[in-house]
């Protein structure tokens, strides 16, 4: 068993520069081909079949609301933070607002999406408290938010943490993303969405570890670590009557 913790807890170090969350600065690390391109189609599943008015908060450039528009009939929209990327998604999308969602909200109709997504976005939010409060107004009687939110607990980037001895945010993106404000575990995830007023229908992990070193550390916890397997996990959630 030791051996194998020794062979599990060995991983490379690497420096970055000192963190700056300055807005402008925020933008250009944010603002990349990995953010761009990303279609996340293993969030697909979750999204309701019977939903018809879809909003995905933080769309880029609308790859995934496109396939969701040839996929099925729905209205699609959008908010998106960067106006380039706004501009590619207002060609898919029945309308698309550019900036923080917690600002433009307030022009979307009320009571009115069957289905609110945020892949990978409320970590983003230094109030994503806020966030979910303001998306109350917006959600249909029976709506649903659709999230994926990173894993802290991921068995990858504890054993960093715990190897280098040190907490380095990254520029490449990630779990340690230096744009990222806020951080969840599988736990912390439910608690959050019920302190919000909201009720979690499903939570599932998604992009499991590949290490069979990390596989076996899970599997010799006997459950315990099983949360750690996933880099992300899936929720789906709606109002607490």
């Amino acid at each position: 068993m030791t051996h194998v913790l020794n062979n599990l807890l060995l991983s490379q170090k690497k420096m970055f520069k000192p963190i700056n969350f300055s807005f402008k600065y925020y933008i250009k690390m944010f603002n990349t081909n990995y953010y761009n391109r990303s279609f996340r189609e293993e969030m697909l599943k979750y999204i309701p079949a019977d939903a018809k008015t879809i909003l995905e908060v933080g769309c880029s450039e609308g790859l995934f609301l496109n396939y969701l528009n040839k996929s099925r009939e729905c209205e699609t929209w959008g908010i998106e933070l960067f106006e380039n990327a706004a501009i590619e998604a207002s060609k898919v999308a029945f309308k698309v607002l550019t900036g923080d969602f917690n600002e433009v909200y307030k022009s979307l109709p009320k009571n009115y999406f069957d289905c609110v997504i945020f892949n990978d976005v409320i970590e983003h939010f230094s109030d994503p408290w806020l966030a979910m409060t303001n998306t109350k107004e917006i959600l249909s009687k029976n709506g649903v938010i659709v999230s994926s939110i990173p894993n802290f607990r991921y068995i990858g980037n504890l054993t960093e943490i715990i190897t280098s001895a040190d907490f380095k945010y990254k520029e490449e993106g990630g779990i340690l993303d230096k744009t990222h404000l806020r951080f969840f575990t599988a736990k912390s995830i439910k608690r959050f969405f019920d302190e919000c007023g909201y009720i979690l229908i499903e939570q599932e992990g998604i992009r499991p570890c590949q290490s069979w070193k990390e596989k076996l550390l899970i599997f010799l916890s006997f459950g315990r670590f099983s949360d750690m397997r996933y880099k992300q996990y899936a929720n789906v959630v709606k109002l607490k009557k």
